[in-house]
């Protein structure tokens, strides 16, 4: 994944209910301290996420797939 890159949402942790599916464009893509690969997303379209609108948000890489 590098920046630039459209991304869809696939993870199947807790987050999967809201942003499953949601596409998005690849901001940023860091490791943590921890060695985790993280990346920042601006959605296409903002995600209702517990009551309210958020057009980016941050999760590690594994929660993502590249479209091609």
């Amino acid at each position: 994944m590098k920046v630039g890159d459209i991304v869809m949402f696939t993870g199947q942790g807790v987050y999967a209910k809201w942003f499953y599916g949601q596409l998005g464009i690849a901001e940023s893509v860091s490791q943590s301290k921890s060695g985790e690969w993280h990346c920042r997303v601006k959605w296409m379209q903002p995600v209702l996420y517990h009551g309210r609108y958020t057009s980016s948000s941050d999760f590690r890489v594994d929660n993502f797939d590249v479209i091609k």
